[in-house]
């Protein structure tokens, strides 16, 4: 998986997460109620709402189903992130990379000229 497939998960995770907390809440469940009326352990419920990939797809389409949610919202959340990520990685120069990278090749080239090579 690349950055930006990792970028567009997370943020796609985080925005489905806050849509099912915000239906969950509406209604006025907790976790135990939801997790009785559809199915779904209480332990994935949470981590769902907190951003992170815990649910099969179905159990996703179960939940979505359940709160009136377009099943195709996951999938268009992570889709318009992706490529929300792309663009943005693609705006950023090469030489303004947030990882320092040096250019060893330009350095060595000049080493080589001013350095001589062992004598036997």
């Amino acid at each position: 998986m690349t950055d930006i497939e990792d970028v567009g998960l997370t943020a796609a995770l985080r925005n489905f997460g806050e849509l099912v907390r915000c239906k969950r809440q509406a209604c006025r469940w907790y976790f135990r109620e939801l997790a009785e009326k559809t199915g779904i352990d209480i332990a994935k419920l949470s981590d769902v709402e907190q951003g992170v990939e815990a649910l099969t797809d179905i159990e996703r389409e179960t939940l979505c189903e359940f709160f009136g949610i377009d099943i195709d919202a996951f999938p268009k959340m992570l889709r318009n992130e992706r490529r929300k990520a792309a663009s943005e990685n693609a705006e950023t120069p090469d030489g303004l990379r947030s990882a320092p990278v040096v250019d060893l090749t330009r350095y060595r080239e000049s080493w080589q000229k001013i350095t001589t090579l062992p004598r036997d």
